[in-house]
């Protein structure tokens, strides 16, 4: 069974556990290479996570873009890499997401994919309808509500307002402005 992760690093030969917002050190695997791949690019650093995605009835991905053009400007012309690895020991499912996947243990990868724009990819995938994109305009007004909530939480949590250095406030501050 292959198991995927994705990464902006390239030239890897083995898998790391590190930092998680979960509280342990952590390898992260999907079961599907688009949810792998969506972790290619960090918009925030750990703890912080930005990856609005879900599944829709048929399993194909849907990412959720909670401001303009959110899924074009955090991918588009970012190079990212799809490690295979077959046959994972001592894995688990700490999360609430059905084909993610952790391990505590190194690992050794089996293949790589260099991907040289992933916006592109992902556009093909949606011609083929795997992958989806709700648009900004197409997000409920309670959804909204409910991922402005968890923002103001993140800001209250970790007292960015009197961080503004901090990379989270950064992204905030610029998709969120009224959040701050």
């Amino acid at each position: 069974m292959t198991f995927y992760h994705g990464s902006p690093v390239a030239d890897l030969t083995e898998l790391k556990p590190s930092l998680s917002e979960h509280g342990k050190p952590y390898i992260y695997f999907a079961r599907s290479p688009l949810v792998a791949l969506l972790y290619a690019v960090k918009p925030v650093p750990k703890p912080f996570s930005f990856y609005p995605y879900g599944f829709d009835g048929d399993g194909n991905v849907v990412y959720s873009e909670y401001f303009e053009d959110a899924f074009k400007k955090l991918y588009k012309g970012k190079v990212g890499y799809l490690y295979e690895c077959d046959n994972l020991n001592n894995i688990e499912q700490p999360t609430q997401i059905n084909c993610a996947y952790t391990c505590t243990e190194n690992v050794k990868i089996d293949r790589v994919i260099k991907i040289s724009d992933l916006y592109e990819y992902f556009v093909k995938r949606m011609e083929l309808g795997l992958f989806k994109i709700k648009s900004f305009n197409n997000i409920s007004q309670k959804e909204m509500s409910f991922v402005m909530q968890d923002i103001k939480n993140t800001v209250e949590k970790y007292d960015l307002k009197n961080n503004p250095n901090n990379p989270m406030f950064i992204f905030i501050n610029e998709h969120f402005p009224t959040v701050i």
